[in-house]
């Protein structure tokens, strides 16, 4: 399996910065009454190789629900598959490290 680290084609918010575990995202949600846009926000908890016979890398998200975020059964996050995209829907609003303004930029050619 590879780490984070060897992966050349992080998934990239809003603004083209790469997404890495320990990011908080924030996920548009859905339009309100008067147009009022509503946004979660979901912590980007850790990766793990999904599928077979071929496998491939996925982040789990948490709900910030305090439940194990890395089950894979029940209701304690979704998984967002690690490849070259642009998520036009999130935005990383905080780090765990506290760099994600500083990060290089990635532009995709199909986005």
């Amino acid at each position: 399996m590879k780490t984070i680290n060897e992966i050349q084609e992080l998934p990239t918010d809003k603004n083209d910065r790469p997404i890495m575990i320990g990011d908080i995202l924030k996920v548009f949600h859905f339009i309100g009454s008067r147009n009022k846009k509503y946004f979660m926000y979901k912590q980007v908890m850790g990766i793990k190789n999904l599928g077979k016979p071929v496998s491939a890398p996925f982040y789990r998200v948490s709900h910030l629900n305090m439940k194990d975020a890395m089950a894979e059964e029940g209701d304690s996050g979704y998984w967002i598959q690690v490849k070259a995209e642009k998520l036009a829907d999130i935005e990383i609003v905080q780090s765990a490290t506290g760099d994600f303004e500083e990060r290089r930029k990635v532009f995709y050619e199909n986005n």
